[in-house]
């Protein structure tokens, strides 16, 4: 059939048939040789690319580690910035704490200074009385100004402010008291050993002091943090024997019953 249809056709038409039909057979017969001359071409690409996949990969490993160690070394720094942060936080308290004793001191000196000027210019002829006003006057001012501080929580402030007055008046009007108050100023600190020695100082040197029952109740409960049940017992049965008749009595047998429960030894 096909070769009556290209023998009705016009030569020029029937020579380019021809050469179509011809050249169809040829690249058919041909495919087959093309594939096997490109074959190892084709393999060794997807083995190139096989490789060039494991390269990457271990490449983004690589990279997963380095990110995971960067991030470790940034978690170590940051932990160290914000230690030193807190070390230069607490420097700057205390430096701030210490200017404000020295500008509490200064401003006292300043005052009394100035107190003993005017004295002397208003009654020279009693300068040695008026001394001794100034003197109880400077006393009771810096009493006053360490009480304010433990009132207003600055407990290394009023610690401070309590030894002054006791250092700077031994035998004064106030020292009992300023005994007492160092005491609760030095527990609000958690420095309870150097708070036994001030009760002590109390209950023992002071006994007609007004703080001399509360001083025995403190030095109980300071005995008690210090895990001293028989100091504390002690203290507790001087407040009963010396102060009978008051609340602090009451207050102490109560504590004793507890003393007593806690340790299973009935109280006499």
């Amino acid at each position: 059939m096909k070769l009556l249809f290209l023998i009705r056709l016009k030569p020029p038409i029937l020579s380019v048939a021809l050469l179509l039909v011809l050249l169809t057979g040829c690249m058919v017969d041909k495919q087959p040789d093309a594939w096997l001359a490109d074959k190892d071409l084709v393999i060794q690409s997807l083995q190139d690319a096989h490789t060039n996949n494991a390269k990457l990969k271990q490449n983004v490993e690589l990279l997963d580690q380095r990110v995971i160690y960067l991030e470790t070394e940034q978690a170590k720094q940051d932990s160290k910035i914000r230690a030193l942060e807190a070390t230069l936080a607490k420097k700057e308290h205390a430096k701030k704490q210490a200017k404000k004793k020295k500008a509490v001191k200064k401003q006292s000196k300043i005052l009394n200074d100035k107190l003993d000027k005017l004295s002397a210019k208003l009654n020279p002829a009693v300068v040695k009385p008026v001394e001794a006003n100034a003197a109880a006057l400077a006393e009771k001012n810096a009493y006053t100004a360490a009480y304010l501080a433990l009132k207003s929580g600055r407990y290394d402030e009023s610690s401070y402010g309590f030894s002054a007055v006791i250092q700077a008046h031994p035998e004064g009007i106030y020292t009992d008291q300023a005994y007492y108050w160092l005491g609760e100023s030095l527990i609000a600190q958690h420095r309870d050993k150097e708070a036994v020695d001030a009760f002590k100082l109390v209950a023992n040197k002071y006994k007609k002091s007004p703080k001399h029952a509360a001083a025995l109740l403190k030095l109980a409960s300071v005995y008690i943090t210090l895990h001293q049940p028989k100091n504390a017992r002690s203290a507790l049965e001087r407040v009963i024997k010396e102060h009978p008749d008051s609340r602090s009595a009451e207050r102490a047998r109560i504590q004793l019953d507890n003393l007593a429960k806690k340790s299973g030894v009935k109280n006499k």
